[in-house]
C-alpha cells in the first residue's frame, strides 16, 4: 500500500505543470514497473528511487539491475564472507588503513571499558582515563564514533574546554555543555566501545554547502584481474544543522560527474523527484560545484579497497579536508540503494568481474 501512495504521488507531480521534469508516459512506467516486479523481482519503490521514469535511462539498464536477493550473493561472491567483517569494526579497518598509509582522520584512541585504549598505549577504559585525555586536548575538537555503526547513529563531535579545573564537552556549533560523566554514562547503552579521532576539518568549498555536517563521498568501486575501476559516485551533505550526512538520517545526495568530479544537483532521498540546485538549508551553490581533490579522492578509494583482502566490492567514504582526502570507512555491503542514485546496473558490473 506504501507503494502505491508514493506512485501516485509521484505521478501527480511529474503531471504538476509546465516545470515537471520530462518523463515517460504513465503508462509505459506502469508496463516497465510490471515487468520488473513480474520478471526481474525489482520493485516499484526502487523504481522510483531510480527515478527512471526519465526518458534518458534505457530499459535495459534497468533490466540489468539486481534485486534484493542477487545483490546479496552479489556480494557474498565478491567479497568473502570471513572477511567481510574485518572491515566493519572501526579500530581493524583503521589499522589496516594506515599500515599501507592510506590518510585517514588522526586516531587518538579506543574506548572500551575492558580493552580501550589510547594512540599511546595507555589505558582508556574507564572514566578518570577519558577525564585525563581530555585535560590534553584542551582547545580540540574530537569525534566518537560507535566502532561498529550505522548511519551516523551514536556520533559525537565536541571543543574539549576546562571548567573550574574539569574538562567538559562542548557541542562545536550550538555551544551547548555536556559533562564527561554524562556522556559516559549514556556511552554504556554501546557495549562495543568507541573510537576517538580528531575532528576533520573539511575543504572550504564543502563547508560552504554545510557547514555543520563533514559532508562524505560515497565513492562506488570494484576490481579484478588487478584493475580497479571506480563506478559511480555522490557526495551526501547533512541538512537543518545536523553534524551527520547520512541519508538514513535525513541528509541530500549529490551525484557527481566521474569524468570531471562536478556535482549535478541535489536530490531528496525521501523524495527523489524533488531536485536542487541549492541547498535547501543554506542555500549554497550545489550544481556545477567542482569537488576539491577529485583524482585524489579516486586514488583513496581505489588504495583503501585494495587494502583488505577477498574484497572487491565496496562502497567507499571519503571526506575532503583542507590538505586533501581522507578516507572516512569502506562498505564492504553498502546501501543497494545507491546503484540507483548512480545508474549503475550490477549485472554489468558482475559480467566484467567474471571476465566477461
Amino acid at each position: 500500500m506504501h507503494a502505491i501512495k508514493d506512485i501516485r504521488q509521484a505521478w501527480t507531480q511529474l503531471r504538476s505543470g509546465k516545470d515537471a521534469p520530462a518523463h515517460l508516459p504513465i503508462a509505459r512506467q506502469l508496463l516497465e514497473m510490471g515487468l520488473l516486479l513480474a520478471l526481474r523481482g525489482i520493485g516499484p519503490g526502487y523504481y522510483l528511487k531510480a527515478r527512471w521514469w526519465r526518458p534518458s535511462v534505457p530499459f535495459a539498464d534497468k533490466w540489468a539491475h539486481m534485486n534484493r536477493k542477487e545483490y546479496n550473493a552479489f556480494i557474498d561472491r565478491w567479497n568473502a564472507r570471513p572477511y567481510q567483517k574485518a572491515s566493519q569494526h572501526k579500530v581493524i579497518e583503521k589499522a589496516a588503513l594506515q599500515l599501507v598509509k592510506v590518510p585517514t582522520p588522526e586516531f587518538i584512541g579506543f574506548l572500551h571499558p575492558q580493552r580501550g585504549a589510547g594512540a599511546d598505549g595507555r589505558p582508556l577504559r574507564a572514566p578518570d582515563d577519558l577525564a585525563r585525555l581530555c585535560r590534553e586536548l584542551v582547545g580540540r575538537r574530537i569525534c566518537l564514533k560507535p566502532v561498529e555503526g550505522y548511519g551516523g547513529a551514536g556520533f559525537a563531535a565536541y571543543r574539549i574546554e576546562e571548567r573550574a579545573g574539569e574538562p567538559v564537552f562542548v557541542h562545536p556549533f550550538s555551544g551547548a555543555e555536556r559533562s564527561l560523566g554524562d556522556w559516559w554514562q549514556a556511552a554504556q547503552a554501546n557495549p562495543e566501545g568507541y573510537i576517538v579521532e580528531h575532528y576533520l576539518e573539511q575543504h572550504p568549498t564543502l563547508a560552504t554547502i554545510h557547514p555543520n555536517s563533514v559532508n562524505t563521498l560515497r565513492i562506488w568501486l570494484y576490481q579484478a584481474r588487478g584493475e580497479v575501476r571506480i563506478a559511480g559516485a555522490f557526495l551526501r551533505v547533512g541538512r537543518q544543522g545536523s553534524m551527520v550526512d547520512n541519508t538514513s538520517s535525513g541528509g541530500i545526495y549529490c551525484p557527481v560527474r566521474l569524468e570531471t568530479g562536478v556535482l549535478r544537483c541535489a536530490a531528496n532521498a525521501k523524495n527523489p523527484l524533488q531536485t536542487m540546485e541549492r541547498h535547501p538549508d543554506t542555500g549554497a551553490q550545489i550544481s556545477g560545484v567542482q569537488l576539491p581533490f577529485w583524482r585524489e579522492c579516486q586514488e583513496v578509494a581505489a588504495r583503501a579497497l585494495q587494502a583488505f583482502p577477498h574484497v572487491n566490492v565496496a562502497g567507499v567514504d571519503v571526506a575532503i579536508g583542507v590538505d586533501g582526502p581522507r578516507m572516512i570507512e569502506l562498505n564492504v555491503r553498502p546501501d543497494q540503494i545507491g546503484c540507483a542514485r548512480i545508474n549503475l546496473p550490477l549485472k554489468h558490473v558482475d559480467r566484467w568481474m567474471r571476465g566477461g
